[in-house]
Order: structure tokens, then C-alpha cells, then sequence
């Protein structure tokens, strides 16, 4: 059984390269045309497997570093922080639990004959008082 191991070893990495060799666009197979690839996986035990993964690796660690999109400078928001995450929470909400404030009642509208008399007063203390000298 021991001997087989060597053996089966050696298919196991071909196979596994020729199907990643086939597998490969022919615009990422490194240095050599892809044809020429698969005969030495093939036709080269242990070796030709081998250079290909290790060729394969390189090229595609050369490719991602360039690929790369540079990483964003803005930290995301959380959840919590987002003021529109938290509005869009609002159509949620169940009216029966949510506590409102009591209505505030609305000023009624003065008419303007009782507003000007109410400043005249005023001025008139005012300059009352200033007349004293008590102020």
C-alpha cells in the first residue's frame, strides 16, 4: 500500500492542476500559452504541478494587489447614530404605546385696539418710574 502512495499522490496534484489549468482565462495563465501548460502537468509528474500552482499563486497575488479599491476614509454610521435609519423607525411604531406630549393651547389673537394700550402702559410706567429717580 505504501508504494501506491507516491503514485497517488502524483495524480492527485495533477488532476487538481490540469482542472485548475483548464479552468484559468487564458488572459491570467503566467508566462507561458495554456496549451503548453497542460502538457507539462500532464507529461511531467510532481513538477510540472507544482510550477504550475506555484506560477498561478504569484501571478494572482501580483493581480489582487492591484486590483484592490483603496479602503474607505469615513468610518459607517451605526444604526443608532443615523438620523435617517432612525426616521424611517417612525412607520413602525405602534400609536397605542408611544406617549405624546399634552397639546399646547394656541394664543388666541389679540385684536390690535387692546394691544396698543397695553404698550402705551407700559411706556407710560416706564417713564413714570425713570421720573421718580427710584430706578
Amino acid at each position: 500500500m505504501v508504494r501506491f502512495l507516491p503514485f497517488l499522490i502524483s495524480l492527485a496534484l495533477s488532476v487538481y492542476a490540469l482542472f485548475s489549468c483548464i479552468q484559468t482565462p487564458d488572459k491570467d495563465v503566467p508566462h507561458l500559452p495554456k496549451l503548453v501548460w497542460i502538457v507539462l502537468i500532464v507529461f511531467v509528474p510532481f513538477v510540472g504541478p507544482i510550477v504550475w500552482l506555484l506560477m498561478l499563486r504569484t501571478q494572482s497575488g501580483q493581480r489582487d494587489a492591484v486590483v484592490r479599491p483603496p479602503k474607505p476614509t469615513a468610518r459607517p454610521v451605526a444604526p443608532d447614530d443615523d438620523p435617517d435609519f432612525l426616521a424611517s423607525l417612525e412607520r413602525y411604531r405602534d400609536p397605542r404605546t408611544t406617549i405624546k406630549p399634552p397639546d399646547k393651547p394656541k394664543p388666541e389673537p389679540a385684536d390690535e385696539s387692546e394691544s396698543k394700550p397695553e404698550a402705551q402702559d407700559t411706556d407710560s410706567e416706564t417713564s413714570s418710574e425713570s421720573d421718580d429717580g427710584k430706578a
